[in-house]
């Protein structure tokens, strides 16, 4: 072998993964997974993402969230513009569960529809605080259902 010192080589990555920005990735022709990346648990979040426009077939400003046959409440579509090419999309989801969450809505004009499914890793209480992704901002913090300020326990005398 001689006296060189034995290296490994790696390739850089290409995946988009190594910027943090947030991931859209196609699934199939109408259906777009959105990767938001680490969240905290009981905070709700605003983001916005670009994605292709070859998906929609008529104007984006005529595609709503479809809420039938149950509208998701925890992620909705507050707002969706054209910008040459591409799409932007603005969201507000709410993380209230942990681990591993994918949230699904469909956008639908007329007689055309596009699924979009938010995948997140939410961080449970005392898990830390997450580095959000690029295009995204926490609006509000929840009280934890299971923490109450209101106590019949009056304390020790």
């Amino acid at each position: 072998m001689g006296d060189e010192a034995q290296h490994v080589h790696f390739e850089e990555a290409t995946d988009g993964i190594k910027n943090n920005d947030i991931v859209v990735k196609q699934k199939s022709l109408k259906k777009i997974e959105i990767q938001l990346g680490f969240l905290q648990i009981h905070h709700v979040y605003e983001g916005s993402f670009v994605m292709s426009r070859s998906v929609f077939v008529a104007d984006v400003a005529g595609y709503e969230q479809n809420d039938e046959p149950v509208p998701n409440i925890n992620c909705r579509m507050v707002g969706i513009d054209q910008e040459g090419d591409n799409v932007v999309v603005e969201i507000k989801f709410k993380a209230l569960k942990e681990k591993l969450v994918r949230e699904k809505i469909v956008l639908k004009y007329e007689n055309d529809e596009v699924g979009l499914e938010f995948v997140a890793r939410v961080l449970g209480k005392g898990k830390g605080t997450p580095m959000l992704r690029s295009g995204i901002k926490c609006v509000e913090v929840q009280q934890d259902p299971e923490e109450t300020e209101a106590s019949d326990w009056q304390g020790f005398d």
